[in-house]
């Protein structure tokens, strides 16, 4: 009995170490050539087991233990998490050749289970091909006509930065967190353009739009698992975060469809206020011809929705790592105040116009974006065809990741990267050529198309609070902490912060 119950144990052994040989031989063969180099890779799993194990002895974050694996596999490396092939970008020059190659610009697709779909079109973020150029120029022009980005469209952010400051003031001084005042005020810009209307802060409707970004940005973390991890996709029970994350979408589907519908009962061809009424008005002109594939209702909704989020969160995540380096490095906070007072004097407030005159302020702003560096590993880009990068075979289906964290703490680029220091973006007195190495907005043809607008939001956000405010860390509070958190951005924990008005 003993011998045959050996004889079956290594049979059994036998065959599993078959199988298993079968399937590494397998993965083997059909793995693509000259690839980018990079670390093992498991049959079906990839390298997940590696890498999750890494993590978690580490304790770093997925952006920092990337930056890490250039140690040994250079600045473009290959790795697999579960069947998708990934390559990682980790220095400016592979970002700006890898990002105006016609076939990397797309987007990856994730394929969701209809019923788990809140927003049925793409919009202009996770589209690609002529469906991405038809939305990308279409805002564009529509942002152009209304004045977005150019100088006279500062008085509507300044309009808000006032609004911001009566609230900061209202504090007599005393600690509060400025996360939400922050939001509201950044959001009511993009509101502006996109709505044609601006939402007071005590609006019990904004406050549950607001509520619900701030979710999705959370989420969108774990949403990006399921580009890499299929089974994530198709997660439906009703406790489960999937099934969350769908009803918080149909919910902010909802708010947007809303003042769509409102807009379109008041529609007026002759005078057309906001984003929503000339998206209204191209979709009249394009009925029955074939841009309405792309011009239609659904892309309108996605479109608005993504314009929302993406032109709000990294603008209010940036300020607010800006208020926390302000608070951890007063003597800073000093040169940024003297700057403007000098220029500007005490009896009006800095305006776009004034710029070019205050370079350590702009110099604070840009050394906040790269040591934050609020989006670290970029958007995904995906090969809609194989193509080369660098004399290296990239697939078709693969996806492209930019290291933008790693790329802006590189200790070749920048001496002691970790260290908060402004300085390093001056010439003397001056400000310097902006390094190459700077992608706060990404690069090439998917560039941030709402870059001019947070350049000038945060210039005058920033200048005219540290014009009216100076910011302390309240005496109750022993250590800032400046580790950051990972949804859609990089942002700081929560924390509170004295206003204390300047004379």
């Amino acid at each position: 009995m003993a011998h045959w119950l050996f004889l079956w144990f290594t049979d059994i052994r036998t065959i599993l170490v078959c199988v298993v040989a079968f399937l590494v031989i397998s993965w083997w063969t059909r793995k693509p050539k000259n690839l980018p180099p990079g670390p093992w890779t498991w049959p079906i799993l990839g390298s997940l087991p590696n890498l999750g194990i890494s993590l978690y002895r580490s304790g770093l974050q997925p952006h920092q233990f990337m930056a890490k694996l250039t140690k040994h596999y250079g600045k473009v490396y290959s790795l697999y998490l579960g069947n998708q092939l990934l390559v990682i970008l980790n220095s400016a020059e592979s970002v700006r050749e890898a990002f105006q190659n016609q076939y990397l610009v797309h987007r990856p697709t994730i394929k969701m289970p209809e019923k788990l779909v809140a927003v049925k079109g793409e919009g202009v973020l996770m589209s690609s091909g002529a469906h991405w150029r038809e939305q990308r120029r279409f805002t564009l022009s529509t942002f152009r006509s209304f004045g977005v980005g150019k100088r006279s469209f500062q008085d509507q952010i300044s309009v808000e930065v006032k609004a911001l400051c009566e609230e900061f003031s209202s504090f007599k001084g005393e600690s509060f967190d400025p996360r939400k005042l922050l939001s509201n005020a950044v959001s009511n810009i993009i509101c502006a353009v996109v709505f044609g209307k601006r939402f007071e802060y005590s609006d019990s409707k904004f406050h549950e739009l607001l509520h619900l970004l701030d979710k999705q940005i959370e989420d969108a973390g774990a949403g990006v698992a399921a580009i890499f991890i299929p089974i994530v996709r198709y997660l439906n029970i009703r406790s489960t975060p999937a099934n969350v994350r769908y009803e918080r979408g149909q919910r902010l589907k909802n708010f947007f469809s809303t003042l769509v519908d409102d807009h379109r009962e008041h529609f007026d061809r002759a005078d057309l206020k906001d984003y929503i009424d000339v998206y209204l008005e191209e979709i009249k002109q394009v009925e029955g011809s074939e841009r309405a594939f792309n011009i239609n209702d659904h892309n309108m909704i996605a479109t608005v929705s993504q314009l929302f989020i993406a032109g709000s969160e990294t603008t209010v995540t940036t300020l607010r790592w800006a208020l926390l380096y302000m608070m951890a490095y007063p003597e800073i906070q000093d040169k940024v105040q003297q700057e403007i007072d000098n220029v500007v004097g005490r009896n009006r407030l800095p305006n776009i116009s004034d710029k070019e005159q205050m370079p350590y302020t702009e110099a604070t702003l840009m050394e906040i974006q790269r040591i934050a560096s609020i989006v670290p590993l970029g958007v995904p880009h995906y090969a809609s065809e194989e193509t080369t990068l660098f004399g290296y075979t990239i697939p078709q289906n693969t996806i492209i990741m930019s290291n933008i964290w790693a790329i802006h703490h590189d200790p070749a680029t920048w001496k002691d990267s970790e260290i908060f220091r402004p300085e390093r973006f001056l010439n003397g007195d001056k400000l310097a050529k902006q390094p190459e190495e700077y992608l706060p907005f990404s690069a090439g043809r998917r560039v941030c198309l709402g870059e001019n607008l947070a350049k000038m939001e945060l210039f005058l956000f920033f200048s005219q609070l540290l014009h009216r405010f100076t910011f302390k860390k309240p005496k109750d509070v022993q250590n800032l902490c400046f580790d950051g958190k990972i949804g859609g951005t990089n942002s700081p924990s929560d924390y509170r912060i004295e206003a204390i008005a300047r004379d």
